[in-house]
């Protein structure tokens, strides 16, 4: 059972000579790199050493912040505590999945569903909507008072996202966070238009190319992207599955609908979305991937056809 108070005491019971290490999954978005950079306020009150990784090809993500923080890009000690943060499998870490298996002590911090990182510590909580959820109320029954005008803006930055702007995977508790949050003083529409909102020529001609070519299945509808093609080579995964995904979504008559990009060898990250069935998770899990029952992703290699064939298979069924 989920208990802030357990996941605190295990933090209080660190030793403080020993460096500890933060990271999130690949592509990461806000919530992903703002629970990280949260927890390492945490950790700093509790006097012990953080660092919080972040490839130098991501950092971009931290452009929206006045302060923008420090990263590092690679672990430089041999004996050190890893805590991965808003996953809930070990390869969505990318690069820094070694670091983390050759770690002394693992704690994993996570809203997903499915949790699979055998860490020494798993606290995991599917009803939380965001990852900075629960780092919010791991800090607020800390130190409340570490919730300053800077942090305050991180932590709704990732609720805010993650819930898509406070459309989904929301409870009353999510909303009091925010109000908590809104209330220190922070410029929430800034972030809302520097994130989430924010589109760039080129992510609003793939959202209309795509929109354009949505191909239609039994029980589901698709579309695929080649991402040697413009204008998707020039946008990130991130970009397509977190931007262009999300307004794909809000067309009409699409409840289950995937996203498929083409990569080189027949590699595919599919994103699945529903409105109303709880099935993404499912489907995705097929895959060797995993996320939200309305939202989830994988990666895999196949035939295109083997694809939407296994899919129209689970959905025969279910």
């Amino acid at each position: 059972m989920f208990r802030i108070s357990k996941l605190i005491s295990v933090l209080k019971t660190l030793d403080k000579n020993t460096p500890i290490y933060l990271g999130g999954h690949i592509f990461p978005d806000q919530d992903s790199v703002s629970s990280c950079l949260a927890l390492q306020s945490a950790l700093n009150f509790l006097g012990l050493t953080s660092y919080v990784l972040l490839c130098e090809n991501d950092r971009n993500i931290l452009s929206w912040q006045k302060n923008i923080p420090t990263t590092v890009s690679q672990v430089t000690h041999k004996n050190y505590t890893f805590i991965a943060l808003d996953l809930n499998s070990t390869d969505r870490l990318g690069i820094f999945e070694k670091d983390y298996l050759n770690a002394s002590l693992k704690i994993n911090i996570d809203h997903h569903s499915g949790n699979t990182t055998n860490a020494d510590y798993v606290f995991s909580n599917d009803t939380s909507s965001s990852t900075c959820e629960i780092i919010y109320n791991l800090i607020y029954k800390l130190n409340k008072d570490l919730i300053d005008k800077n942090l305050a803006s991180m932590l709704y930055a990732g609720i805010m996202t993650d819930t898509n702007c406070f459309s989904r995977r929301l409870t009353s508790s999510t909303l009091k966070i925010a109000q908590k949050l809104i209330n220190t003083g922070i410029d929430y529409a800034y972030i809302n238009r520097s994130t989430l909102w924010k589109r760039t020529k080129d992510e609003l001609v793939a959202t209309g190319e795509l929109a354009k070519n949505i191909k239609e299945e039994k029980h589901f509808k698709y579309v695929l992207a080649d991402l040697s093609l413009p204008p998707f080579c020039n946008l990130t995964l991130n970009d397509l599955t977190k931007k262009v995904a999300e307004d794909l979504r809000k067309l009409d008559s699409l409840d289950i609908f995937l996203m498929l990009l083409w990569q080189d060898n027949n590699t595919y990250t599919g994103k699945i979305m529903t409105k109303t069935r709880e099935v993404a998770g499912n489907i995705a899990s097929l895959f060797g991937g995993g996320g939200h029952k309305k939202e989830a992703g994988f990666t895999v290699t196949m035939q295109l056809q083997d694809i939407i064939n296994k899919i129209n298979s689970y959905l025969d069924k279910n």
